[in-house]
């Protein structure tokens, strides 16, 4: 089992918060490789979105009203509407340190300390800080709560953490929220954080206030085996449908270099995910034409 501590988050002017938190259970039920996801808890049975993090406890809205949840179990889950921003970090480092303590009546083996420098494009209020950690059979998250940041004005950030098992890579995932809606975690592929800058600054400027899905998850498509021989590689066209989760609903192909493509195009592209349309700050359904390439296996050495 997981067991966590929230450590201290040291940022200009901000006092050093120090609280003990039992496992935090994480249901991934959003697609992971885009943003504006929403950080959840489930209290009795509904969920609730979490819109800021104060003194160590989420704080939830129940009725107009904030409030602190004591609930266990988290998740993402979708925003139902775009929030316009996207936060950086750079010269972002992971450190593991070795500690064998006693703690609250638990040993805790290990410390995680994370800095960083941190930079929004737009104001952002309300923000916290979720390190969401997985081992072999369990999951868990790390929340603090952070200043509000100023438009291209970069803050320092460092997280330290005592934990009970160490963090490998490829097992913990870094996200940053406002008033709920995520703007940074940190497995954004490049093209997708561009293409979030550049909404960002469109709406910013009042010049779109409409815009097409962007693919955030392509699985690539299977090459026909029957083709092996050709060396060919496909060419294809398909129009898909996607809806306000990003999720493709049907598709079809409307061009394609050779029919023997058509089939495992259509596979690969009923798997794709997207950040959906957007429209007036509304997630939107939309039709979209992707273009994709089938290329043969390379030769195994």
């Amino acid at each position: 089992m997981i067991a966590f501590v929230v450590g201290k988050i040291l940022m200009s002017n901000l006092p050093l918060v120090v609280r003990l938190l039992p496992l935090l259970g994480v249901l991934a039920i959003a697609s992971r490789a885009s943003a504006q996801n929403a950080f959840a808890v489930n209290e009795d049975g509904q969920l609730r979105l979490v819109k800021e993090v104060r003194n160590g406890y989420p704080w939830t809205e129940v009725g107009g009203k904030l409030q602190p949840s004591y609930g266990g179990k988290f998740t993402l889950t979708k925003m139902p509407f775009y929030r316009p921003g996207l936060i950086t970090f750079s010269k972002f480092v992971v450190k593991i340190h070795h500690l064998n303590l006693i703690r609250a009546g638990a040993r805790v083996n290990y410390e995680v300390r994370i800095q960083g420098r941190v930079t929004s494009d737009v104001a952002l209020k309300n923000c916290f800080f979720v390190l969401e950690m997985t081992s072999w059979k369990d999951s868990g998250v790390i929340f603090a709560d952070m200043p509000d940041l100023e438009a291209g004005k970069e803050k320092d950030f460092e997280l330290n953490s005592p934990l009970q098992i160490p963090l490998e890579e490829g097992h913990y995932r870094v996200h940053v929220f406002s008033d709920g809606a995520e703007l940074l975690h940190s497995k954004m592929p490049a093209g997708y954080l561009a293409a979030q800058k550049q909404k960002t600054d469109e709406l910013s400027s009042g010049r779109m206030t409409e815009f097409a899905a962007v693919p955030i998850h392509k699985p690539r498509a299977v090459y026909p085996a029957g083709l092996a021989a050709k060396g060919v590689e496909g060419v294809a066209k398909v129009r898909c449908r996607i809806n306000a989760r990003g999720q493709v609903v049907s598709a079809e192909v409307v061009e394609c270099n050779d029919p023997a493509f058509s089939e495992p195009a259509l596979a690969a592209v009923r798997q794709w995910e997207f950040d959906p349309a957007v429209k007036d700050l509304h997630l939107v359904e939309s039709t979209e034409v992707v273009s994709l390439r089938i290329k043969p296996s390379e030769p195994t050495r």
